[in-house]
């Protein structure tokens, strides 16, 4: 009985076997062409290859091809930001913004009117972009195939490796023999290599079909390189030298310029005139052409400062607004080119964590403009760590990919509001900040941004709570601390630790404690921008230095 059964089995084997060489010979004889009726797209990049079937991914209508944001933005990465109650979407790269205006049906190329890109297509299921009329803007490539809506997409950055068929081959369906047979590709047919896995290759042919062959049945390998993707470097630098900026604290008036000192080394201004004024997109103004005139008069670049004026709910409704994006930023263009601007410097701060990446879509459509109009762009940020609102809304990285300079500000290790008392920007704590940002932007963009004042610190006991210390402080700047260190009574000390000298007095039952910003620490700091090879310095602010910095910060930098 158990030799019928072994027999049995045997013969079924045979049989399936014969089945499946018998299927693999006759099955499929035709051409290796796609033959699905549903639209498709094979998207291809240097590391995947991804195919998508149906109308919510592509359509070919009224001669355009429209491909999905999804596809855009996950596979190929590029930037679009859709915004339903509006019916505007926004698609930016490091050269040109491009609106899409939904129901008005109006296309704007950076700040014009445009009749050469196709609008957009919103369906039930997304947002759908005509490639055909984009593809030099975001550098990709298609090819449609032949008799049949397919497209194959790739970005011109990926590697091709082509080949010819050598000799007449069937494509199959996975890496064996066993596996179907998707068609026939003919002697010296082209075909696209994707991968090598062993004895199998895994190609693309000329129809569409997306198999795998024998290696040895290809020949004439050709490998063509993509194009080289290119970083974004500065659109100004100094013609020698660093960078050297001090910002202008601007509140109700503007500085007597009569009374500023020459500021040895210094070629970039940023004054703080301009901050977003209301949701809408309008901005206050505090411009003086008395100052611009000065400023020129002394060959100094300005970069004027725009702030959000710090306010988080303000901020938030601005920048969900696609229309008051484009309102600000074309009043910021207009304003910095009719005085006469270099720059800009961007200072949006306490911004809510949940606007991380909206604050960089606003940078993303800032920067195309302002750079077509010869304007640079320089945004701060914190040092990494701390809470939501003063420093983890901040993509360093994406931020540093876009703008011409990032400055770090370096200060307030220990702030205003400080539950104990300490250096505001100790060396330590100034050189792991350094560090941190340099993981995300590139040495040559970052400005390290220092203070030029100090905290007075002044510590009593606490009436409500035992073995506790009330502690307060106060701004002030080298001069007047100067001052106090003439006091009798002075204790100071070199803190090695901090890079800075320490200063203790008692006076009317408090204790006061200072760690003094001077020529000593400045240069300690400065000594940074050439060890790490930085672009250079940012100062807050002008006014409260002494005259011998700014011959300090020179010396070592330049």
């Amino acid at each position: 009985m158990k030799k019928i059964i072994i027999i049995l089995i045997i013969a079924i084997a045979i049989g399936a076997g014969t089945f499946v060489v018998i299927k693999n010979m006759n099955e499929v004889t035709e051409p290796a062409f796609y033959r699905m009726d549903e639209p498709s797209i094979i998207v291809k990049t240097n590391d995947d290859i991804k195919e998508y079937m149906g109308r919510e991914h592509i359509r070919m209508d009224n001669d355009h091809i429209y491909v999905s944001r999804e596809i855009l933005e996950n596979d190929l990465g590029i930037n679009i930001n859709y915004n339903l109650d509006h019916d505007i979407a926004v698609m930016t790269t490091l050269d040109d913004v491009i609106r899409f205006y939904g129901e008005q049906g109006k296309i704007k190329l950076n700040q014009d009117i445009t009749e050469d890109i196709s609008e957009m297509l919103v369906t039930e299921d997304t947002v759908m972009f005509p490639i055909d009329a984009l593809k030099d803007y975001i550098n990709i490539e298609y090819r449609e195939v032949d008799n049949v809506d397919r497209v194959v997409m790739w970005d011109i950055f990926s590697n091709k490796k082509m080949a010819k068929v050598n000799g007449k081959t069937k494509i199959k369906e996975g890496r064996s023999f066993w596996t179907d047979n998707l068609g026939i590709i003919s002697d010296e047919n082209n075909v696209e290599i994707i991968s090598e896995e062993g004895p199998w290759a895994k190609v693309i042919t000329e129809g569409g079909i997306i198999g795998y062959v024998k290696e040895d049945k290809l020949k004439d390998i050709n490998e063509i390189g993509g194009v080289k993707r290119q970083e974004k470097t500065p659109i100004w630098k100094p013609e020698s030298g660093k960078i050297i900026l001090t910002w202008e604290q601007v509140h109700s008036r503007n500085p007597n310029t009569d009374k500023i000192n020459h500021m040895e080394g210094v070629n970039v201004i940023s004054p703080t005139w301009l901050s977003l004024k209301d949701a809408s997109g309008d901005i206050s103004k505090k411009i003086s052409k008395d100052y611009m005139k000065w400023a020129k008069g002394r060959d100094y670049k300005v970069w004027v400062l725009f702030s959000n004026s710090f306010n988080p709910d303000l901020t938030d409704k601005f920048l969900n607004n696609p229309i008051a994006r484009e309102k600000a930023i074309n009043d910021l263009v207009s304003t910095l080119t009719n005085i006469g601007a270099d720059g800009i410097n961007i200072d949006f701060e306490n911004v809510y964590l949940k606007n991380k990446e909206i604050l960089v879509q606003f940078v993303r459509e800032l920067t195309p403009i302002m750079h077509k109009n010869g304007l640079v762009v320089s945004m701060d940020v914190t040092i990494k760590g701390g809470s939501d609102n003063w420093s983890k809304f901040y993509d360093r990285k994406a931020i540093g990919e876009v703008v011409d300079y990032v400055a770090l500000m370096t200060y307030d290790e220990h702030w205003a509001a400080s539950p104990i008392s300490g250096s505001v920007a100790s060396i330590g704590w100034v050189e792991n900040g350094v560090k941190g940002l340099l993981e995300d932007v590139p040495e040559e963009k970052l400005l390290l941004g220092v203070p030029l004042y100090t905290r007075l610190w002044t510590e009593t006991p606490s009436t409500e709570e035992p073995n506790k210390m009330v502690v307060k402080s106060r701004a002030f700047g080298m001069e007047r601390v100067k001052e106090i260190m003439e006091k009798e009574n002075i204790v100071k000390l070199w803190d090695d630790e901090a890079g800075q000298y320490y200063v203790v007095y008692i006076e009317d039952g408090a204790v006061h404690k200072i760690w003094v910003e001077d020529g000593k620490s400045i240069e300690l700091k400065s000594e940074l921008i050439n060890k790490y090879n930085l672009a250079g310095i940012a100062t807050w602010s002008r006014g409260f230095e002494t005259t011998d910095i700014w011959h300090v910060i020179d010396r070592i930098i330049n």
